[in-house]
């Protein structure tokens, strides 16, 4: 027999709306966190799907009213990180990294891949190893070299030149893996941090960097903080009510500033670091990509399902020069060159790896595939797990 007690149905659509939204955000949910804009949504949008489009418009929301903080010290931001190369393209499948250049490499030591990167020779992953979920470091031929206790929100992030990876530990503190040395650097937790997770690594690691960080723990806007190798946290791009994404030359940084005129979603834009001026802001997008050259950045709108197109925009303008057609779901994409995304695509119950370039290409690399089913979320999902980019 069914529990219909408010309880028990508060339980249910929790766990619907962390199944799709951990897909896009890797990002815990609980129901208290998408209420009030599930009213609105209710209101606009059919039965079926509002409970998913709140979860998923919840993790990239700014309450009404958000006003904009004052300047920072930017005299004692890390110096530029030099010129970035291109992440090593491929994708993950059943355990192994298939890369477009024929090589394949399986991850050991570890199951249940969730996130994964190429780090330095070798690669780092977000996975389940004896029971616990973990972050993983791998050599050059997938063999396990160590783990650390994984991150309680978001997944790791990796620095421009793909080298370094950072998250905050459950214990709340940031760290820093050099995937040459494989040594893990213990920065300065964010004092009253509630949900800290890690947004970018900025500056020139080893010695002269700091991992961006956001709390995204507060009912406000998000804080978001550098905390550098050797010091303590300090309030970044505070003009910026939430940073989300850090271009590969830190030279800019894209954040939400608040709701749409539609009162649903959050609008967005990308600033200067170095004088926290806008760049330019719109309403058609709130996930960001930036190339690994720093000049252009991939968007998409995570609204309703989650994002079915694809944007690539000059970085630094906002011009649109490309848009993927419509597709049914696109839970992932990643940069491979200067020029071109791999993007994850579904169409009716297949996936495909498509590859799309600056100048309007587009090529499908791998599929279509069925989906594989999946206990923990409750329906198919991609064959396919892209890369972490930078």
């Amino acid at each position: 027999m069914t529990d219909h007690t408010p309880d028990a149905t508060r339980q249910r659509l929790e766990q619907g709306l962390r199944s799709r939204a951990d897909l896009l955000t890797e990002a815990p949910l609980t129901l208290a966190d998408v209420r009030t804009t599930a009213r609105s949504i209710r209101r606009r949008r059919r039965a079926a799907a509002a409970g998913v489009a709140a979860a998923v418009l919840a993790v990239v929301a700014v309450p009404v009213g958000l006003g904009l903080a004052g300047t920072t010290d930017r005299e004692v931001q890390p110096a530029p990180a030099p010129s970035p190369t291109a992440p090593a393209p491929g994708y993950l499948e059943d355990g192994t990294v298939h890369h477009l250049d024929g090589t394949d490499v399986a991850l050991g030591g570890v199951q249940g891949v969730r996130a994964w990167a190429p780090l330095g020779p070798g690669y780092v992953a977000d996975a389940t190893r004896q029971g616990g979920r973990v972050v993983s470091f791998h050599d050059a031929d997938g063999s396990l070299e160590t783990t650390w206790p994984a991150p309680t929100t978001r997944s790791f992030v990796v620095d421009g030149d793909g080298r370094h990876a950072a998250w905050v530990l459950p214990s709340g503190e940031p760290v820093l893996l050099d995937g040459t040395t494989g040594e893990l650097a213990r920065l300065a937790p964010v004092a009253g941090a509630r949900s800290p997770e890690a947004v970018g690594v900025l500056g020139t690691c080893p010695d002269d960097c700091g991992v961006v960080v956001a709390d995204r723990g507060g009912r406000g806007p998000g804080a978001t903080y550098l905390v550098p190798v050797d010091g303590t946290a300090r309030p970044f791009l505070p003009e910026v009510p939430q940073v989300v994404a850090l271009s590969p030359d830190d030279s800019l940084a894209a954040g939400l500033v608040g709701p749409a005129p539609d009162d649903i979603h959050s609008c967005g834009g990308v600033w200067s670091t170095g004088s926290g001026q806008t760049a330019w802001e719109d309403c058609s997008d709130n996930l960001y990509l930036f190339s690994p050259g720093s000049r252009y950045v991939a968007t998409t709108f995570a609204e309703g399902l989650g994002p079915n197109s694809l944007r690539i925009k000059d970085a630094a303008t906002g011009v649109l020069l490309h848009e993927m057609s419509l597709v049914d779901w696109m839970p992932g994409h990643v940069w491979v060159d200067d020029e071109h995304v791999l993007v994850n695509v579904q169409r009716g119950t297949d996936w495909s790896l498509v590859r799309i370039g600056v100048d309007g290409t587009e090529e499908v690399l791998a599929g279509p595939a069925p989906g594989v089913d999946e206990e923990e979320w409750g329906m198919a999902v991609s064959p396919y797990l892209l890369p972490t980019g930078p």
